[in-house]
Protein backbone atom coordinates (compact mmCIF):
# COMPACT_ATOMS: atom_id res chain seq x y z
CA UNK A 1 0.00 0.00 0.00
CA UNK A 2 3.00 2.46 0.92
CA UNK A 3 4.42 1.57 -2.47
CA UNK A 4 0.99 2.49 -4.14
CA UNK A 5 0.20 5.54 -2.46
CA UNK A 6 -2.76 4.92 -0.95
CA UNK A 7 -4.18 7.86 1.49
CA UNK A 8 -3.25 6.40 4.91
CA UNK A 9 -2.17 7.19 8.48
CA UNK A 10 -0.11 4.72 10.10
CA UNK A 11 0.10 4.38 13.88
CA UNK A 12 2.35 2.67 16.10
CA UNK A 13 1.13 1.58 19.66
CA UNK A 14 4.05 0.29 20.93
CA UNK A 15 5.68 2.49 23.80
CA UNK A 16 8.03 5.53 22.40
CA UNK A 17 11.32 3.57 23.30
CA UNK A 18 10.51 0.88 20.91
CA UNK A 19 9.21 3.49 18.37
CA UNK A 20 12.37 5.14 18.50
CA UNK A 21 14.65 1.79 18.32
CA UNK A 22 12.33 0.77 15.05
CA UNK A 23 9.46 1.88 13.55
CA UNK A 24 8.29 1.62 9.62
CA UNK A 25 8.56 5.00 8.19
CA UNK A 26 5.93 7.96 8.44
CA UNK A 27 4.21 6.42 11.46
CA UNK A 28 3.46 8.28 14.04
CA UNK A 29 3.49 7.14 17.77
CA UNK A 30 0.43 6.95 20.18
CA UNK A 31 1.33 4.03 22.70
CA UNK A 32 -1.57 1.21 22.81
CA UNK A 33 -2.92 2.84 26.22
CA UNK A 34 -3.33 6.42 25.02
CA UNK A 35 -4.86 5.87 21.93
CA UNK A 36 -8.57 6.37 23.05
CA UNK A 37 -7.58 9.57 24.88
CA UNK A 38 -5.66 11.05 21.77
CA UNK A 39 -8.38 9.86 18.76
CA UNK A 40 -8.42 14.09 17.88
CA UNK A 41 -4.50 13.16 16.02
CA UNK A 42 -6.00 10.57 13.72
CA UNK A 43 -7.68 11.59 10.86
CA UNK A 44 -10.93 10.52 9.53
CA UNK A 45 -10.02 10.90 6.25
CA UNK A 46 -7.79 8.11 5.52
CA UNK A 47 -7.26 4.41 6.23
CA UNK A 48 -5.83 4.22 9.22
CA UNK A 49 -3.04 1.45 9.42
CA UNK A 50 -2.32 0.41 13.02
CA UNK A 51 0.85 -1.93 14.27
CA UNK A 52 1.86 -3.29 17.50
CA UNK A 53 5.26 -5.18 18.59
CA UNK A 54 3.50 -8.69 17.48
CA UNK A 55 -0.13 -8.15 16.49
CA UNK A 56 -2.82 -8.58 19.28
CA UNK A 57 -2.64 -4.73 20.34
CA UNK A 58 -3.16 -3.43 16.98
CA UNK A 59 -6.22 -5.72 15.65
CA UNK A 60 -8.05 -5.58 18.48
CA UNK A 61 -7.55 -1.76 18.29
CA UNK A 62 -8.41 -1.77 14.77
CA UNK A 63 -11.64 -3.07 15.32
CA UNK A 64 -12.44 -0.56 18.13
CA UNK A 65 -11.60 2.02 16.10
CA UNK A 66 -13.77 0.55 13.10
CA UNK A 67 -16.51 0.45 15.18
CA UNK A 68 -16.55 3.95 16.06
CA UNK A 69 -16.14 4.89 11.95
CA UNK A 70 -12.67 4.74 11.01
CA UNK A 71 -11.73 2.64 8.13
CA UNK A 72 -8.95 0.60 9.26
CA UNK A 73 -6.43 -2.36 9.04
CA UNK A 74 -3.57 -3.90 11.24
CA UNK A 75 0.05 -4.87 10.08
CA UNK A 76 -0.55 -9.05 10.38
CA UNK A 77 2.42 -9.76 12.76
CA UNK A 78 3.15 -6.06 14.24
CA UNK A 79 6.61 -4.77 13.74
CA UNK A 80 8.05 -8.51 14.29
CA UNK A 81 6.17 -9.99 11.15
CA UNK A 82 6.84 -6.79 8.63
CA UNK A 83 9.30 -7.43 6.20
CA UNK A 84 8.94 -4.19 4.11
CA UNK A 85 11.65 -1.66 2.83
CA UNK A 86 10.42 1.16 4.86
CA UNK A 87 11.50 0.01 8.42
CA UNK A 88 13.65 2.49 10.16
CA UNK A 89 16.30 1.46 12.48
CA UNK A 90 18.32 4.50 14.97
CA UNK A 91 21.44 3.73 15.78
Amino acid sequence: MLDEGRRMALVDLRDPESYARSHIRGAVNIPCEELMDRLGELPGDRLLVLYCYHGPNSMRAARRLAEMGYETADVYGGILGYQGKYLVYSR
